[in-house]
């Protein structure tokens, strides 16, 4: 059964600021998260902020996820550029 991927609406203004060609490559990336979300290089991210989330590595920017597999679901909550700073 194929997921759905649903981005937060932070993750839409994140994505819409992107150049055009990181916003190419973000929804390709999406597109393969709807397909296998655990496809590529996916992991889950440590920590009590964020647990229960998923980071999948798209060139310099994070996607990070949440699952849910009772509905196959896959919830956006954010699209980050990689720097010291992201996972804080």
């Amino acid at each position: 059964m194929a997921w759905r991927a649903e981005l937060s609406d932070t993750a839409e203004r994140q994505l819409v600021k992107l150049p055009k060609d990181a916003r190419r490559r973000i929804g390709l990336a999406i597109d393969i998260l709807e397909v296998d979300p655990f496809q590529g290089n996916t992991i889950p991210l440590k920590g009590r902020l964020w647990h229960g989330r998923y980071r999948k590595r798209v060139g310099r920017y994070r996607i990070i996820f949440v699952l849910y597999p009772e509905t196959h679901i896959v919830k956006i909550s954010a699209i980050l550029l990689r720097d010291e700073k992201t996972y804080r």
